[in-house]
């Protein structure tokens, strides 16, 4: 399905930091500091609600190997941050709120020096009740989280009347859908290193948005913007777990205040225990439609729970709200968001950012009405899928809408027109599901979105590309590079990739909303293309012709009229360098997208749109609930491949972690406290669990993304439960509604089905 161009678009180059992590000489952050480093330590709150009457550090301080303990009052800056809202503190001064708020730093000789000191700070806390679910946050008379209440906001979306289609329409369904607190369950822990570089302060730790970090940690510190610098180590996945700071901020106060090398390493259990999570939501969702199945109205309610700080919930509820009918042609709308904070882990960014949950609810109401009206479920997608020109949610208009092709391609390649049910066992039935999804490309809703980048000829000939985008597993310097190469005639192995460095590198916004490869490689297309430029002048002064009748390829340029038929770029370069050209160029890419109004709606709430579609055979075993995924078949219109390889291994891993948000995955708490945070208790897919993947991508360029590319980030993952949760549905006769789906409730939806 993937199609080859002409150069290193659309060719599947290996991977320009592969060798390094297979012989181990590439380094995260836990290999950086060296021996002679302090470490850092955090004490956290064991209480998921508590008032601060005093802390005693003295017992700590005077423990040999102990170089200070820091408290609120030793934060220099405001002593907040929060990616959108800042209203967590670095240090609690007189509130905790979850259990795992940071209540004291100790700096030590040692690790196991500093987590001894830890033990002997006396914290006096006065215990205060907690709500710990959304019904007791909003009960009359709740305990408050914070004093402005528990209602953090609220997202309407109003289009057309729907109340009155409602009404008016010839069969209606809802049923109420609740998804789960999911960790990020990177395989890099959180560590990293921090120290004063005379009087710049440098911390090398993995985050998502090194100029974002940058500001945030001078804000909360009290520095000037250019007495920070923030460096990307490499890092092993985010998945949006680390848009928030975290260890950055404990790192950056020790190097401040010791003026000396530090470091820290998180366990398993502290980064499950501090770190933010994917927001739960419950969704209350009413569809209806005509008698032909057209759909008419959707009444949709949704309580997303915040946990105890904002993080970036305002954005999750606002790509709630606009993907509340997903791909869907639905004329009236009503939607209502509401934000709800609790004594839990904040929730914030993760794949799929409020639009995968909203996916499970739209997908499953869909199935519903289908069986209500007796449609196949194929057909009554066909009919309410948007086309080209159609409206999404807040009635931007999409140009090229591919959801239709997604699916037919999906059913196809999963045989849905010859199903076999048949298992040979009578205790496992098979099932099928279909799922078709789209994704708002971006920040979205008129908020600041661009991406610059650089490259130049370095003095030993090498094409170098400066770009801030951090990479965090997924394959983006490669892909960079391989963008940069096309545009300036050289192989991209020979590419130098310098990013993520606030000192050396300009800023490209975040590596989350799907946006890199669009936004990023926009730039670097742009850059190179100016660079370009002077090259083809440059060589076409040499050999005494015209610009436009040479072109560059593989390291040379190319014209008929030369003799021998071409001139190294290294030539080139080195004959530029003569000449006075300045050999680099820098471009902005900022396209505009417009912010909501008061009803919700936008004519460009993205600067595009993606869709996809999976479709999955299951097994399940009707005597225990077990379910064992046999088949998914993830269909994803990628706009252009600009690596082929990359592409498919982001639908394989996305197609894993919906895997384990619709089966296994859930953080469980009691009383705020996390029961299960590591990797024995949290359940992952395993190869075990993982079934066949066929990862396929469509090529339908899009006129504003680098060579017609869109991007491929989030919508592998946001396809996965919905199509499980309907082969399930098929299987057993009835839907589950609760994520995940285990066996219990796999087993209990068919008792309750039975019962009625």
């Amino acid at each position: 399905m993937l199609s080859n161009t002409m150069g290193p678009v659309g060719t599947s180059v290996r991977r320009n930091d592969a060798q390094g992590k297979v012989t181990g000489e590439t380094q995260y952050g836990g290999d950086l500091a060296g021996p002679d480093a302090l470490h850092v330590a955090v004490l956290r709150s064991e209480h998921a609600h508590a008032e601060i009457l005093g802390i005693d550090t003295t017992a700590a301080e005077a423990l040999p190997g102990v170089v200070a303990v820091y408290t609120a009052k030793d934060v220099p800056g405001t002593n907040t941050h929060g990616l959108i809202t800042r209203d967590q503190e670095l240090i609690a001064s007189r509130f905790v709120r979850y259990t795992g708020d940071a209540v004291a730093v100790v700096v030590a000789e040692t690790a196991k020096i500093a987590h001894r000191a830890l033990k002997l700070i006396k914290v006096d806390f006065k215990p205060l009740p907690g709500v710990f679910s959304i019904d007791e946050a909003l009960a009359e008379g709740a305990p408050k989280v914070h004093p402005g209440g528990n209602v953090m906001a609220r997202q309407p979306i109003r289009r057309g009347d729907a109340k009155s289609a409602m009404a008016s329409a010839h069969v209606t369904v809802e049923a109420t859908y609740e998804t789960q607190a999911v960790d990020h369950a990177f395989l890099d822990i959180e560590a990293g290193m921090a120290f004063m570089d005379g009087d710049v302060l440098t911390i090398h730790a993995s985050g998502q948005w090194v100029h974002e970090e940058q500001r945030l940690l001078a804000i909360a510190l009290g520095l000037p913007l250019e007495k920070v610098r923030c460096v990307q180590p490499a890092t092993g996945g985010a998945f949006g777990g680390r848009e928030d700071l975290g260890i950055q901020l404990y790192l950056a106060l020790a190097a401040l205040k010791t003026g000396r090398v530090v470091r820290q390493d998180y366990d398993r259990a502290e980064s499950m225990t501090a770190r933010h999570k994917r927001h739960p939501l419950r969704i209350h969702y009413k569809l209806g439609a005509d008698k032909d199945g057209n759909l008419v109205a959707a009444d949709v309610t949704v309580y997303t729970e915040k946990g105890a700080y904002a993080s970036t919930g305002i954005a999750v509820m606002r790509k709630s709200a606009s993907h509340a009918t997903g791909p869907y042609r639905v004329p009236n709308i009503n939607v209502d968001v509401i934000g709800v904070f609790t004594n839990h882990n904040p929730n914030g960014a993760m794949r799929g950012f409020g639009a995968a949950q909203m996916a499970v609810a739209y997908e499953g109401a869909i199935d519903l009405l289908a069986d209500k009206l007796g449609m196949d479920r194929l057909e009554i997608r066909r009919k309410n899928l948007v086309r080209n020109g159609d409206m999404v949610t807040t009635t931007q208009i999409v140009p090229v809408a591919t959801a239709v092709e997604c699916m037919e391609e999906a059913q196809r390649r999963i045989g849905w027109e010859n199903r076999n049910y048949e298992t040979g066992k009578p205790h496992l039935k098979r099932g099928y599901g279909i799922a078709t999804i789209c994704f708002g490309l971006g920040y979205g809703g008129g908020f600041p979105d661009a991406s610059r980048a650089r490259v130049r000829f370095a003095e030993d000939g090498v094409l170098e590309l400066y770009t801030g985008a951090v990479e965090v597993g997924q394959g983006l310097t490669t892909a960079m590079a391989q963008i940069a190469a096309q545009e300036c005639g050289v192989p991209a192995e020979s590419v130098r990739v310098i990013w993520a460095d606030t000192a050396r590198t300009p800023e490209s916004g975040s590596s989350s909303a799907t946006r890199q490869t669009y936004f990023t490689g926009s730039a670097v297309r742009l850059a190179g293309a100016e660079l370009k430029q002077q090259l083809l002048d440059i060589a076409a002064a040499m050999t005494e012709t015209h610009w436009d009748e040479l072109t560059l390829s593989n390291g040379f340029v190319v014209g008929t009229h030369l003799e021998p038929g071409r001139i190294s770029v290294a030539d080139v370069v080195a004959e530029g360098r003569k000449r006075g050209y300045s050999l680099e160029a820098s471009a902005l890419f900022k396209p505009n997208t417009v912010r909501e109004g008061d009803d919700g709606l936008s004519p460009l709430s993205f600067i595009t749109y993606l869709f996809g579609s999976h479709a999955c055979s299951v097994l399940v075993d009707i005597e225990t609930g077990e379910v064992q995924v046999e088949k998914i078949v993830a269909v994803h219109d990628v706009g252009k491949a600009i690596n082929p390889q990359l592409v498919t291994g982001q639908i394989e891993g996305g197609v894993t972690q919906g895997l384990g948000m619709a089966l296994m995955e859930e953080v469980v708490r009691r009383e705020g406290k996390i029961l299960n945070p590591g990797f024995t208790d949290y359940i992952l897919p395993t190869m075990v669990d993982v079934p066949v993947i066929e990862a396929v991508g469509l090529e339908h360029p899009d006129l504003g993304g680098p060579y017609g590319a869109r991007g491929v980030g989030e919508p592998p993952l946001i396809g996965t439960p919905p199509a499980i949760l309907a082969a399930i549905a098929d299987a057993i006769g009835t839907q589950v509604t609760q994520l995940p789906a285990t066996p219990e409730r796999v087993w209990r939806a068919m008792q309750e089905k039975a019962k009625s």
